[in-house]
């Protein structure tokens, strides 16, 4: 039985076959000693070819779809021995330089899919990923994730090579809590902290879970030594944890606050030869803003809440504090919220700035209080949304009076219960020019 014609029509002549793929016939030639493309020649005229284009169109077909070592290796085949061997050797440079040009940087980037977390480098390369048990909280992302300072980049332990510090929060946080996690750059987990410690004040008991407020790596002391602060709080109520970690994930030194302590910093205060840590937060039993400095050099301990003694946790050190200030609370958050509120803490070159807001509203209003590096009040002052606020306040009858200067200057009144420039912490205001001399 005869065979099947090759399907299509033929072509007669390199010339045919060339313009068949719009290329020269010197190509189309290369083609056939190089790729294997399909040519006939009748027997006896060597000098004539034919093709079919049915054979043509499948055999640029499966070019497309076969890996580019087999198609190097029919064009090496077409070589001698020697070329072969330095086109292998060209090659395989040409892998090692790809490599290395390739190869991920440092970690930068991170993201999460469900499970896992996944850690990129600038270029978006992955380096490694981690999968947990649970999920993560459901909305959490990565930008959530350095916006609240659950993660953070950093030389840990001094060797020079980049670290991630990062709080897993489960779906099922509320009973779990969060843990902070150090990994090395390619992903191995170098420690991990949970806080699981209970305290109680009086009346009442705080285990566990606890869920994190933020992490900040501390400068290197003058020794050359790495320190963490992990910063979290009771998951329902007060009070919260200030955890000094070492390098390895050792908790070095603690402090307990009746309250909470969303915001914290590093800053250089005067008179102090070395940093310190400022936190900004709620106090609890005071039931207003307030502003707390550690040393953390120095042992630490529980606030000391001896005019509130029901707030007062039960732990064997206090008096702890460089400074401790309490901020007054406006006419808006008297009369309709039961605490107010830390809106963010940023140091300045020249000066220490930090908000508090009241609750109440679409949206928290802000007052905008500025300090020196003693601690120093330099101004306090409302913003147009708090007038504006004020002003819907008073339309609505919620409001007895109208806004005024006298309020403005009520808002400078802090109350400093303990400052290192001060022998006691019983000054009713901010400090004067006299605490300055001393």
């Amino acid at each position: 039985m005869a065979g099947r014609p090759p399907p299509g029509r033929p072509l007669n002549s390199w010339k045919e076959i060339a313009a068949h793929f719009g290329v020269t016939e010197r190509t189309a030639q290369r083609w056939e000693h190089e790729l294997g493309m399909p040519v006939h020649r009748l027997p006896g005229e060597r000098a004539r070819v034919t093709a079919w284009t049915g054979e043509l169109d499948h055999w640029r077909n499966c070019l497309v779809d076969r890996p580019l070592w087999w198609v190097s290796l029919r064009f090496w085949r077409s070589l001698g021995a020697t070329a072969v061997f330095l086109l292998a050797a060209a090659a395989v440079a040409g892998a090692v330089l790809g490599w290395l040009r390739s190869r991920a940087g440092p970690p930068v980037r991170l993201a999460l899919d469900h499970v896992t977390l996944i850690v990129s480098d600038e270029k978006g390369r992955e380096i490694w990923r981690r999968t947990f048990e649970e999920p993560f909280v459901r909305g959490l992302t990565a930008s959530d994730l350095f916006h609240y300072r659950f993660a953070t980049f950093a030389d840990v332990n001094g060797d020079g090579r980049t670290e991630l510090l990062f709080v897993y929060r489960p779906a099922d946080y509320a009973t779990r809590g969060d843990t902070l996690f150090c990994f090395s750059p390619r992903g191995q987990e170098l420690w991990r902290y949970q806080v699981r410690r209970t305290v109680s004040s009086p009346g009442e008991t705080f285990p566990p879970p606890y869920l994190a407020s933020f992490i900040l790596p501390l400068p290197p002391s003058r020794d050359g030594t790495r320190r963490i602060v992990y910063v979290s709080h009771h998951v329902s109520y007060y009070p919260a944890q200030v955890a000094l970690l070492s390098a390895s994930g050792e908790l070095l030194a603690e402090y307990w606050h009746s309250g909470h302590l969303p915001f914290g910093e590093v800053v250089q205060l005067e008179g102090r030869r070395n940093p310190a840590l400022l936190l900004a937060g709620i106090s609890n039993s005071h039931r207003t803003c307030t502003l707390v400095a550690l040393d953390p050099d120095s042992p630490w301990c529980a606030s000391d809440e001896s005019e509130h003694p029901g707030y007062q946790l039960s732990l064997p050190l206090r008096d702890c504090e460089l400074a401790r200030l309490l901020f007054p609370r406006t006419c808006i958050s008297r009369r309709l919220d039961p605490y107010s509120a830390p809106l963010g803490l940023v140091v300045h070159p020249e000066f220490i700035r930090f908000g508090t807001g009241e609750l109440s509203g679409d949206r928290p209003v802000a007052t905008i209080f500025r300090f020196d590096r003693l601690l120093n009040l330099l101004s306090a002052e409302v913003t147009d949304a708090f007038v504006a606020r004020h002003r819907r306040l008073e339309a609505e009858g919620q409001l007895d009076h109208t806004f005024s200067e006298a309020e403005v200057r009520a808002l400078r009144q802090i109350r400093v219960l303990r400052h290192w420039k001060l022998p006691s912490a019983s000054s009713p205001s901010s400090l004067t020019s006299e605490a300055r001399a001393q």
